[in-house]
Formats: C-alpha cells, structure tokens, sequence
C-alpha cells in the first residue's frame, strides 16, 4: 500500500528555529520527529527566499536550471508580475504532477502569496487552498483593528491554523487512494507576531514591538538596513530575535497539529518537514532574506518520519543539499526510496536583491549618496555559493568571491582568500558551471501583476510597499 505523504515548509525558518539545531525555545513536535525519525544536522537550501527555492523542492533543480526564480517576474511601480507562466511551463519533473501520475490524490495549502494559485503553485494539484488571515476580516483600519486584537487572544495566526483545519477535514474525506499533501507555514516570518500564549511580551506592549517589527514601511526598512544606509537600534534587534524564535515556538504547536491528524488517520504515512530558507536576524548585521548567501539563510532544518513507513532513524550530520528530498518521496511513493545524502557539492543561488524585492528609488539615492562599501554586492548582482566539506565559496558576477572554513569559522567571519587567493581555484568548474547555467536557463514570459488582495498580502509579508 503507498504511503501517503504530507510536505510540510516552515517558511523562513533557520536551521536554529528549532531546539534539535539549537533553538533557544522548547519545540517538542520537531523533537518527537527527530527522535523517531531521520532528521539532517545540515541541510541546506539551494536559494535564500521563497520561490526558488519551493520550486526546487518541488522539481529537484538548482533555480538556474528550472528558471522560476527572480529572473522570470518584473517590478511594475513596485509591484512583482507573477511567476505562474514559468511554474506551469516547467517541462521537467514536478512533486505533485510526479505523485498524481503515480495514482495519489493532490491537496495543498499556502499561507505565502508567491506559493500561490495566483504564483502557479496550484500545478498537479486537485485542491488548492490560498489561506491568508485578512481575507476573513475588512480592510481597512477596522480590519487592522479587529485583526490585532483577534491574534492578541489568540484566535487567528498567518494561516496555520486553518491549514491544519483544511487538512483534517481532507483525511475525514480520504478513501483508498493515497494521498500527497503539501503545507506552507508563514508562522516564522515577518513581521513577526505569534498569537497568544506564544507572544513573549505583555500585551501592553505589544503596540509597541509591533511598531519595532511589523507596519507598513517594513519592506523599504528591512532594504535600507541591508543596503547599510539605515542602523537598527539595539532594541530592534533584540525585539525581533526575542519574537521570531517565540514564532517557531508557536509554528513548532502546529506542526505538531498536522502530526496528530495523521496519527488519528492510521494509515502508513510519511511526514517530510524543511524549512525553504532561513533569516537573518541582524547576523553579520543583515535583516530579513535578502542581499545575502550566508549560513543564516541557507541552513535549514530537514526531517522526515514513518506512520507505519521505514524510512530510517538517527541524525545524519554530514552536509546535504534538501534537493534530494523530491526523489526520496518519489522513491517512497514507489515502495523504496532512498534518503538524501551527501554527494558532491552543494549549490545555492541568488538572482540579486534587485531581481528579488527590487529597490525603491528613494533607497537606491541614498545608496548612491552613501558609502558604496556598505551595500552587499548581493543587492545589484547574482551570486553562487559553494561548499565542499567544511570549505564554504561565494561568488557575484561583479567579481567578488570570499572562502569560509565553516567547521573552523561557522559565523563567516574571517575570508581565507585574503590570505590565500590560490585556494578559489578548487572551485572554478562549479563557479562555470554556474556561469554556463546562468547563460541557458529557461526564460519564461511575465505573468499578471500583483493587485488587490495579492498585493495586500506581499505588502502585509514585506515584500512590496
């Protein structure tokens, strides 16, 4: 009998959101996993940000090799077109279209508007469910209001709760076909505010934190820190930190819902969790998930566990790149499967901060007037990384590289090459191979342009203005 599967993303959840890599807070649901299952001391993920990065979790390929990342949208007066042409145009191998073809039914649910029916992500999917909390109130200050107090007591969160509504609901209607479902989680994401008893603050001041880490201008902050023409406050800092592991807290309790709705079914089932990328919490003085390809956003968790399905036990700590995780589910689908595991270099890319989030006009003055020193390269040019054991590469397309020894140096902190520019020679096959992959990935026409309700939710997300 073939298992069914659930694919559960924590959006934007760092490898140490979770106490098994080392979170600061208790999250017993992914303890359970990684006790009962097989879980990856470090896994990392082939992009920084959302949709590249599903869309390799989903095909199994660099974002250089399936095209749907920051390369296949525009910016239109600060608005993204979506990227729905390039996934339904995807001529290679696709999770849900690969389970469907295999016989199993096909239910999915996103909390994130690029994984979106609008995004395209609907593909190979007999149910889709685009879950936003503002849908369910007005807009408008009343709306903000009365969204405010609802998640201050506790009663709506970014969408996880009705995920796992959605889902439970989907296995009292199951039959014998198996089923795949898929889950993402924006619980972990800005701005970072968790329903009660999650918050860690009292609710006098939540206004207050709220002003620190969420409002209307938080797309154009988080750039303009990272684009070192705007120094966060201590305060800031430590606010958002304090809030966003109390957020894995609370994404950790849902994950633990979606786990005891498959116990309840008791059919054989594989339950595959992994973040799609992580965030930066002020690290190497860097915010949110962008302008960046360091550990802070690659690193992320990985497990996978049995309802009454082998598919191993124990930590596997030697580095791994989560695009095996399709084929193992496939295999598993087909009676076997093999788990992912090291093999050869793991490869990470980004198409620039412009391409990403693009930059408003009037923080790309005060780059120009600032100090040209301080702005990652990443904000204006694409990127690789590349790790080889404990030796981490990066290169930009203008020509900046830096090697980190991690096992030595895990903050990346110190370059060798200052000291020993011969070593970058070990990496120019990968560094042309990426080149080449650049030159010839797939190019894809621009879909509709963000509005309304969409681009409601990417400005709510941070994403626009």
């Amino acid at each position: 009998m073939p298992p069914d599967i659930l694919l559960i993303i924590c959006d934007t959840a760092r490898a140490d959101a979770f106490r098994p890599w080392g979170g600061p807070q208790p999250t017993p649901a992914m303890d359970a996993l990684c006790r009962e299952g097989i879980s990856y001391g470090q896994a990392f993920s082939s992009a920084p940000w959302t949709l590249a990065s599903t869309a390799s979790l989903f095909s199994g390929r660099l974002p250089t090799e399936h095209g749907i990342n920051g390369d296949c949208f525009d910016w239109h007066e600060g608005r993204p077109t979506s990227p729905a042409n390039a996934v339904r145009a995807y001529a290679q191998s696709w999770l849900p279209d690969s389970l469907r073809d295999r016989g199993y039914r096909t239910w999915g649910a996103s909390c994130n508007t690029w994984v979106s029916q609008w995004g395209g992500f609907d593909r190979g999917f007999e149910t889709f469910l685009d879950l936003r909390d503002r849908t369910r109130l007005p807009k408008g200050p009343v709306g903000s209001y009365a969204r405010r107090a609802a998640r201050m007591w506790g009663k709506i969160d970014r969408g996880g709760r009705r995920a796992v509504e959605g889902f439970s609901l989907r296995l009292k209607s199951a039959g014998e076909e198996p089923l795949f479902a898929f889950v993402n989680l924006m619980e972990t994401h800005a701005p970072y505010d968790p329903p009660r008893p999650y918050y860690p603050f009292p609710f006098w001041e939540r206004r207050k934190t709220r002003s620190l880490t969420g409002g209307t201008d938080k797309s154009r902050r988080f750039l303009a820190m990272n684009a070192g023409v705007s120094d966060p406050s201590s305060e800031y800092i430590l606010s958002i930190r304090n809030l966003y592991y109390h957020c894995a807290r609370y994404a950790d309790r849902v994950v633990g819902d979606f786990v005891r709705a498959v116990k309840d079914r008791g059919r054989p089932t594989v339950v595959a969790v992994v973040a799609d990328h992580g965030e930066n919490l002020g690290d190497h003085g860097l915010f949110n998930h962008n302008s960046s390809l360091h550990q802070t956003l690659l690193h992320v968790p990985l497990v996978v566990w049995g309802r009454h399905v082998e598919v191993g036990q124990g930590r596997v700590d030697e580095p791994v790149s989560f695009l095996g995780l399709p084929e193992w589910l496939v295999g598993l689908a087909d009676g076997s499967g093999t788990p992912v595991s090291p093999n050869g270099p793991i490869v990470s890319e980004y198409e620039s901060t412009v391409k990403h989030n693009g930059v408003p006009a009037d923080i790309q003055a005060l780059m120009d007037r600032g100090d040209p020193s301080r702005v990652p390269g990443l904000v204006n040019h694409a990127g690789v990384a590349v790790r080889v054991g404990s030796r981490k590469y990066v290169a930009l397309e203008n020509g900046e590289q830096t090697l980190h020894d991690l096992a030595s140096d895990p903050g990346e902190e110190h370059d060798l090459l200052a000291s020993r520019p011969e070593a970058a020679s070990e990496f120019t096959t990968a560094l042309q191979d990426w080149r080449n992959r650049r030159a010839n990935q797939p190019r894809y026409g621009a879909g509709d342009v963000a509005e309304d309700e969409i681009a409601d939710h990417l400005r709510d997300l941070g994403y626009i203005d």
